[in-house]
């Protein structure tokens, strides 16, 4: 059917197929294709030589990256081979370098425990010194308070007793015996009331409080307050010079009432008004009061020591009547102003 619509040379023409006698025909009507050559130029002769001659370059392609790489690579490995056996006398070189190096470590190590042993012998050597140190300050400290020097001030006996007296009496504090081992490098505690040593040193002996005089009188009245009540807390809120030869003091003292407290210095409570005991117990009194001291100069102490507290005050802020806080302190112990009335 195409031989008999088409002649030859359409026929030719169509189907891109042509010999040699119309090759000029065909250039006049096809557009030459442009050829990407290898060396990256363009070729327009190849469209006039024919469809055999555009197929056979047509089907050039760029060479492949990939199998380019995998060549260099093989010959970069055949041309520097790598091995990893070690010759005989790098192996006797590395175990002389890790000999070495155990050496260096095992030498560093030695030195850092002889200086953690060093360190250590001075620390202790450093605290025994200190102890004995102490020891010698604590006993020529009670030695220069029994001495009593007159030129002491009154200042600093005034400050030293509340220091001294600031959770009421304390009990003396018997030291242990020291072993034999100590006895020859460390001196032994003399066994004394440290309270009792500065009342004694500090004040004249017939020293008074406006009820009773004596060192050891004054120290019974701490005693009797501090063992009949729980928790005692003296605080000095001002400290002043009232008259050349005289200190103010202004204080607040701070007390608990125990079962003791109500037994001891209030045991009519107990026994007559329950309701009032029960009031009281385990109450806390906060108490505002002042203490005078008056310095004779000629000695270097303390000729008087008046202290007042006020516990009318927060009794009758605790009971709510006057009544019944006179009822209290009616028979009890202790006066409103902070008296002993019998020992």
């Amino acid at each position: 059917m195409v031989s008999s619509l088409y002649s030859r040379g359409d026929t030719s023409y169509r189907f891109g197929f042509t010999d040699g006698n119309d090759n000029r025909e065909v250039s006049r009507y096809t557009r030459p294709r442009q050829m990407y050559s290898p060396d990256h130029t363009f070729s327009y002769s190849a469209a006039a030589s024919g469809a055999s001659s555009t197929m056979k370059l047509s089907s050039q392609r760029l060479p492949n990256l990939e199998s380019l790489a995998y060549t260099a690579t093989q010959r970069t490995e055949e041309s520097t081979p790598y091995t990893t056996e070690m010759t005989p006398q790098s192996n006797a070189r590395q175990m002389k370098l890790s000999a070495s190096r155990r050496e260096r470590c095992r030498i560093n190590q030695a030195r850092y425990r002889k200086r953690q042993r060093q360190h250590e012998e001075e620390i202790e050597k450093h605290i025994s010194d200190l102890q004995e140190e102490i020891q010698e300050l604590e006993t020529q400290h009670q030695d220069m308070m029994r001495s009593a020097p007159q030129n002491k001030s009154m200042w600093v006996v005034g400050t030293e007793y509340f220091r001294l007296f600031r959770h009421g009496y304390m009990a003396p504090m018997v030291a242990p015996e020291p072993t034999l081992a100590e006895k020859p490098c460390i001196r032994p505690d003399k066994q004394a009331h440290v309270q009792l040593d500065y009342l004694q040193t500090s004040m004249t002996p017939d020293v008074t409080d406006g009820n009773v005089s004596g060192a050891e009188a004054l120290l019974e009245n701490w005693k009797f307050l501090s063992l009949n009540h729980d928790d005692v807390h003296v605080q000095l809120k001002r400290l002043e010079q009232v008259a050349h030869d005289s200190l103010l003091a202004v204080t607040t003292t701070s007390v608990t009432i125990t079962e003791n407290t109500l037994r001891q210095v209030y045991p009519h409570l107990i026994e007559e008004h329950s309701t009032l005991n029960a009031k009281l117990l385990n109450q806390r009194l906060v108490m505002r009061g002042s203490v005078r001291f008056d310095w004779d100069a000629s000695c270097g102490r303390m000729v008087r020591v008046e202290s007042q507290i006020d516990m009318l005050t927060p009794m009758l802020k605790l009971l709510g009547s006057l009544d019944d806080v006179a009822y209290v302190f009616d028979k009890a112990l202790l006066t409103p102003d902070g008296k002993i009335t019998a020992n």
